[in-house]
């Protein structure tokens, strides 16, 4: 299936996002550990802000951008917490349009990421359970893609497959037809540090289901490390 394809099988089932019985804490802890990393960095800095300031406003630390963010915006308010300005991207038109109701004067794009020109650079790039619909060919150029739009010692986080081999499959668990794969778990890590991010956390927090967090940190620049 392509991105579009996925988009449109998302497009008939926003309710599933909607609905009360949602949990809206699902991914708030991962949210939590990455973004921690993003503050430890702050606070080694002697010229940075202290992290009550980062409340006063937007843009004091970056932009953040969501991949695959849905409709239920439940991320937002602690990446911006965190002191950054949120941009979301999906390939759903129909969720766009539920959280870009909820949240008007936010930056919203509809597109597929792997071939979509990021805009800037970012402090904190996620995709929470959305990277394993990224066909298989493209996962691995799209992290590449990912950490070199990191800021030095920006943060990525993602959901994946911790698979021990790479495979993709359909199913129609949730009701149309749905694409899924994984690169494997050594994969994905051997990506990540070949484009010069350093793993900060890997956790199968699902366990024994095969869901796994990652989260990468771009390395310093040389003239900053120095």
């Amino acid at each position: 299936m392509t991105p579009e394809e996925t988009g449109k099988a998302y497009d008939t089932i926003t309710h599933r996002w909607t609905r009360p019985e949602f949990n809206q804490k699902n991914g708030i802890t991962a949210y939590q550990k990455a973004l921690s990393f993003l503050q430890d960095t702050l606070s080694q800095e002697p010229d940075a802000l202290p992290i009550e300031a980062l409340k006063d406003g937007p843009n004091k630390r970056g932009y953040a951008l969501d991949i695959g963010c849905g409709c239920t915006n439940r991320f937002v308010p602690i990446i911006e917490s965190a002191g950054l300005t949120y941009e979301g991207i999906d390939v759903s038109k129909e969720m766009l349009a539920i959280a870009t109701t909820q949240l008007p004067a936010h930056t919203f794009y509809c597109a597929d990421v792997c071939t979509f020109t990021l805009p800037r650079q970012y402090s904190f790039i996620s995709a929470w359970d959305s990277f394993w619909h990224i066909p298989l060919t493209q996962q691995a150029p799209l992290l590449k893609k990912l950490v070199n739009h990191l800021d030095d010692d920006g943060v990525l986080l993602f959901s994946c497959g911790g698979t021990g081999e790479s495979g993709q499959h359909t199913n129609e668990v949730m009701g149309p037809e749905v694409y899924y794969a994984s690169l494997g778990l050594h994969r994905y890590l051997e990506i990540l540090m070949e484009a010069g991010g350093f793993i900060r956390h890997v956790e199968f927090d699902q366990y024994p289901e095969l869901h796994t967090i990652i989260i990468v940190q771009k390395k310093l620049s040389k003239n900053k490390a120095e």
